[in-house]
């Protein structure tokens, strides 16, 4: 069951849950695979559902071990963009491709940095993106800005431009932060719609929809995560506003308050827009997802301009 409002009991039984469906679909096929867990399991599972056999191990797993952590590449993290790229709408621009690199030292020191700002400004969020999600890759190239791919669940992937500032005054730190909360939250959502889905069998008949965060139509189950994610961004940066306001130095509040407040008002609005468009398509909501639009509304009220 999601809440929008970060939930870390409700977190730890879903991703049990994906847990032991990964487990049950390789003792299904009598597959051993004792020494795989997070996304290397479900790599595994899912490998055998698509009869990829050769691909059952998942190969050296290079992660540190932390959950929320770096990892490097490995050929299950690699098929999954493989498939994010293949997936791209034709005629999206591709220039520049997408692949997964390693983290250098001072990379490494931003994620640390952008999990303390969590800490600080959200901690609860912090706490239910450590359940949700092992490990961080990275990304390089122009084609894909970030994703999840359920067959890697417990993975986020992260393109390394967002761990600089933007040309618009947001830190690097404060980017990645929201990389992760919009990432992780795709998780948190994949995770929660296996046994509580947001949406009836009548959405499978609702032609795509245009939706605030990508410029081809999108299905109703995307649109939905999209009103889950923008909501959760923009309750982050209302939070790292009052942390800015309490910690910074009047230089700092000088330079940074103002792109956190655009930030915080563009994400606000884009939130607005999906959960407008939805509200149209009630009937194709569960009860389970009329409640967390719901949830949404409440969360995005102290923002309202």
């Amino acid at each position: 069951m999601l809440r929008v409002a970060p939930d870390a009991q409700a977190a730890r039984r879903d991703e049990e849950a994906v847990r032991r469906v990964a487990e049950g679909v390789l003792a299904a096929a009598g597959v051993r695979a004792a020494a795989a867990a997070g996304p290397a399991l479900v790599a595994a599972a899912f490998a055998v559902q698509t009869a990829n056999l050769p691909n059952v191990t998942a190969g050296t797993d290079t992660a540190t071990g932390e959950p929320l952590g770096p990892v490097g590449p490995a050929p299950h993290l690699a098929r999954s963009v493989e498939r994010a790229l293949a997936a791209r709408p034709r005629g999206a621009g591709l220039t520049g491709g997408a692949r997964l690199v390693g983290w250098e030292r001072a990379e490494r020191a931003v994620l640390d940095d952008s999990r303390d700002r969590l800490a600080v400004a959200w901690p609860e969020m912090l706490t239910e993106l450590r359940i949700c999600v092992a490990q961080v890759a990275l990304l390089e190239g122009r084609a894909i800005d970030g994703f999840t791919d359920f067959a890697t669940h417990g993975a986020v992937y992260v393109n390394r431009a967002r761990l600089g500032a933007s040309p618009r005054g947001l830190p690097g730190p404060v980017r990645f932060a929201e990389a992760l909360v919009h990432e992780g939250t795709h998780t948190r959502c994949n995770a929660a719609q296996l046994s509580s889905p947001f949406l009836t069998s009548a959405a499978d008949g609702v032609d795509p929809v245009r939706t605030p965060l990508r410029a081809d139509p999108r299905p109703l189950a995307g649109l939905f995560q999209q009103a889950v994610v923008l909501t959760r961004c923009t309750e982050l940066y209302r939070r790292l506003l009052d942390a800015e306001h309490t910690t910074a130095t009047p230089a700092e509040h000088t330079t940074a308050t103002p792109a956190l407040a655009a930030r915080r008002d563009r994400l606000s609005s884009d939130a607005r827009q999906a959960i407008g468009t939805l509200r149209q398509h009630g009937g194709s909501l569960t009860a389970h997802g009329l409640a967390v639009l719901g949830e949404c509304d409440d969360l995005l009220r102290p923002t309202a301009v």
